[in-house]
């Protein structure tokens, strides 16, 4: 979706076939116009469709469209994403560009949806300078949710591999002072491309490492889920962030109410991201189980 910061692994529109150690698997990515999208999603979902010109075309011409209307597997996957019973954001930077992506995971499909972001950088973090008038969507397995959503993290092995828990003899804690971890905790609650100030670690902050996971490093993985348990109940399943700082990765972990900085192996991202989709779907069920006992 771009050539500066990181790139997608693939550009193209239409299926696209992947071989791995697991066999053939398809992806169907399609690339439109901002306008185009919301004239799909409005259709999909009974909005009034807005008149914007040549997006019915563009939509043929990606077929998502046939004939002035979507194509039946299209209209499916669009009207039921917004209430998708599990959904995952992930944001991914690196150096001064993003990828935004809005998952949704439906019974036998998953769609993501994203959007490249450029961005200035702040005292504090990052923030958008001009988001790309296109999105990209990607319709696949749920099995193969982690292929579709490797392809748009920053190309480095350590955040794209494969899952792997690190093993607790193996993580390695940077302890930030009280001070800096206070400002880590709200910093990440807050923005998930957010960063220490300079003048905060100079005068905290000793090891080097740690100072350059807190002042943001070359890239930066945040993801959340949440897990739909009715009508209009999202529940947060839980969190997680990544820090790519002279390519040893750490993760920066709040569930404590403590800021913790570790360091911890390639696989970390894909493992927390299974983990936490797994935790939905247990919730999820458990509430329509709940539902059908009542």
């Amino acid at each position: 979706m771009g050539t500066s910061g990181h790139e997608h692994d693939h550009d193209h529109d239409h299926e696209h076939e992947h071989q791995g150690g697991g066999g053939t698997r398809s992806m169907t990515i399609r690339r439109v116009s901002l306008p185009a999208f919301e004239t799909a999603l409005a259709a999909a979902t009974g909005q009034d469709v807005p008149a914007l010109e040549g997006a019915w075309a563009e939509l043929e011409r990606a077929e998502i469209a046939s004939g002035g209307t979507l194509r039946p597997s299209w209209a499916r996957v669009l009207a039921a994403a917004p209430g998708a019973p599990v959904q995952v954001r992930v944001v991914a930077r690196q150096d001064l560009v993003s990828f935004e992506s809005d998952i949704a995971l439906l019974p036998g499909i998953a769609l993501v949806r994203t959007q490249r972001v450029r961005l200035r950088a702040t005292a504090e973090g990052y923030e958008p300078a001009g988001r790309e008038g296109a999105v990209e969507l990607v319709a696949v397995d749920p099995e193969q949710l982690w292929a579709a959503v490797r392809r748009v993290l920053p190309p480095h092995e350590a955040l794209r591999a494969a899952a792997h828990v690190t093993p607790l003899s193996r993580e390695r804690h940077l302890a930030p002072p009280r001070g800096v971890a206070e400002d880590l905790r709200r910093r990440v609650e807050a923005d998930p491309l957010g960063r220490t100030p300079g003048a905060v670690l100079e005068s905290a902050v000793d090891d080097p490492e740690l100072s350059a996971v807190l002042a943001g490093g070359e890239a930066q993985v945040a993801l959340t889920v949440l897990a739909r348990t009715g009508a209009d109940v999202a529940v947060p399943v839980g969190s997680g962030h990544w820090v790519l700082a002279d390519e040893h990765l750490c993760a920066v972990r709040t569930a404590s109410g403590t800021p913790d900085v570790v360091g911890v192996e390639p696989g970390d991202v894909a493992a927390q991201l299974r983990y936490l989709v797994t935790g939905a779907h247990a919730l999820v069920d458990e509430a329509i189980t709940g539902q059908v006992g009542a």
